[in-house]
Parts: structure tokens; sequence; C-alpha cells
């Protein structure tokens, strides 16, 4: 299984990593790859703002296309992001950045989203055996998607969700919570999607004032890594552990271990399932001259394991060899 190199980003005093790995039941399956991620920057002089995503394609019937659908969510994000962190930014409360995200930015994104998949559409047009499996159903049907999406313009940090995955914050602390309000919809077999037409109201959304509740780390990763999780609540661990790693390691040496965890995760040993991480850390944390490993590997000295929640069989950090598993169950993810 293929994990790809760790994507990262720029602005001043954080970095952004990114992860994606197909997972080992689709492997097994022939199934594509269904998850994606994406970041993206504004230069220092533009209020130094980011953006970071991550999507998870449903898949099956009738989402065929939900692979290419995921990827156009992260496209659709990182564009509005760039259109409204700087107005962010700018903004003198959280009440006003809220409503703007409620009212504007996520409007903009879904129609963005839906105007890509027309266009992909017109450039790839439904085959014959495609209309049959959407039946009645409106073609943007097969490109459904999840988007989790985090906008970052000093002080304001921005959170928006539909569908499934998980966002956690690590405080400067070192303490983890689940920052975005739970959707009772989502029960582990069926998810709020970009296809849906009422998306907009779907949406789940926080706001958060980096000056009053300063940040050390924010992760997005979609139900392929919460899933692999057997700790409940699983959060909790896992955040501490960030915190520790980048406090002791560096945010260069946990955005390199990104991949492997990933791939750890999307193992037989884990959920099967594709995962796509995306990872905000605060630079300033962690010993500058610490040196950073290979991608997939740890000194010889490291017996840890993480996530400390663990998976569904304890395997240490470093390249996964999966075994063969078996179809998932029922659920949302693709």
């Amino acid at each position: 299984m293929a994990a790809e190199r760790p994507g990262y980003r720029d602005a001043p005093g954080w970095r952004v990593f990114t992860a994606v790995v197909r997972g080992a039941a689709h492997e097994l399956a022939g199934r594509p790859l269904q998850d994606a991620a994406g970041f993206t920057a504004g230069p220092p002089e533009d209020t130094g703002w980011l953006a970071l995503a991550v999507a998870d394609g449903h898949g099956g019937h009738p989402h065929f296309r939900s692979a290419r659908g995921s990827e156009l969510a992260i496209e659709a994000a990182m564009e509005l992001a760039a259109a409204f962190a700087p107005l962010f930014a700018t903004a003198p409360a959280a009440a006003p950045v809220y409503l703007t995200a409620r009212e504007n930015l996520v409007p903009g994104l879904i129609v963005r989203w839906q105007e890509a998949v027309a266009d992909d559409l017109a450039d790839n047009p439904l085959t014959s055996d495609e209309q049959l499996m959407l039946a009645a159903d409106e073609p943007i049907i097969a490109y459904g998607s999840t988007l989790l999406m985090a906008v970052l313009a000093v002080p304001w940090l921005v959170l928006c969700q539909i569908g499934d995955g998980d966002m956690v914050l690590v405080s400067a602390d070192g303490v983890a919570t689940v920052p975005v309000p739970h959707d009772p919809r989502l029960d582990g077999h069926s998810t709020t999607s970009l296809c849906q037409f009422d998306a907009a109201d779907s949406f789940r959304i926080s706001v958060l004032n980096l000056a009053d509740s300063p940040v050390a780390a924010l992760l997005l990763a979609t139900d392929g890594f919460g899933n692999a999780q057997t700790a409940d609540p699983w959060y909790q661990l896992v955040g501490g552990d960030l915190a520790r790693l980048a406090a002791e390691r560096g945010a260069a040496w946990v955005g390199a271990q990104l991949p492997a965890w990933a791939a750890r995760c999307a193992s037989a040993e884990g959920s099967g399932d594709d995962t796509a991480l995306a990872l905000l850390l605060q630079e300033a944390t962690g010993q500058p001259g610490w040196p950073v490993p290979p991608v997939g590997s740890l000194a010889d000295e490291d017996t840890e394991t993480w996530p400390a929640a663990g998976l569904r069989r304890e395997v240490r950090l470093g390249p996964v060899e999966p075994g063969p598993a078996a179809e998932p169950g029922a659920g949302s993810g693709g």
C-alpha cells in the first residue's frame, strides 16, 4: 500500500501536512482511492492565511464517480478559502465571521462544487451503464462526497464540515476536543453529503478566536482514521500524542510521519478504508535540531505505538504490510 509523501505549506508560525492512503479493502476489491486532501496558503504579506481540507467520496452505488467528487470538493474548498480568508482576517468579532461563513462561504462552495461537477459531466458524459446505475437520481448524486475544511486567518480559525469524519483540536496545553457540533444523523451507516439538495443546511460551522484559545494542532481526518481506533473516545489520546510528539520532535518530524500513520489506519490491521489526513501544527514547537527520519520509519530506540488510542490490532509505526482484508461493513465512507 503506497502512501503519499506529506504535503506541507507554511504561513507565519504554522505548517500544514497532508497524507492520503488507499484502504486495504479497496485494494482487495479493486476499488479506487476515494479520499482526497489539500491545502493552500496566501503570501505572508496577505495576512498569512492558510487553509486545509479532507474529503471522502461515498463510493459504491449510486456514487460511482465519488472519487472525482472528493477531488472537486477539495478544489472548491481551496478556491473559496482564498476568496474569504482575507475577509475573515479583518473581521472585528466572531459573529460576523460565522455569518459570513454560513451565508456566503458555504453556499459559494456548494455552487462552485456543483459547477465543477457539471463541467466534469460535460467533459465525461455518463455511459449507458452509469445512467442505469443512477436510475431516477440526478447525475450529481454520482459525485457525492463529504468535506471537512479549516481556514486559519489570524486571529480566527474557521471550521466547516459536512458529513462524517473527524476534526480534533489540540489546545496549547495539550487538551484535545472536538470543535465542530455533532450531527445526530451520522450514525456510522449514513452521512450527509455535498450532493444532497439541502447541503448548505447540513454544514456544521465553528469559529475560534486564537487569541483567546491558543491552538497547538488541528487534525482533519476522514472516517477511515477514526474507524481504526479502539479507544472511546479516541481523540483525547490521539490529540495528547500529537501535542507531545510535536513538542518533543518538532512539526517537521510529525509531518514526516503522517503518511505512515495514515497507512497504518488504512491497513488491514486498521479500518481497511481509505484514509485522508490534514494536520495543522504550530511551527514554533519542538527541538529545531532533532533529526527528521525518512517517511514511514522510526529510530531504533523508538518503541512507542501511535496513535495511543490503538488500532484494532496493535502495530508499530513504520511500513505496513497489509494482509487479506474482508469487505468493510455498510458505512458512509468510500
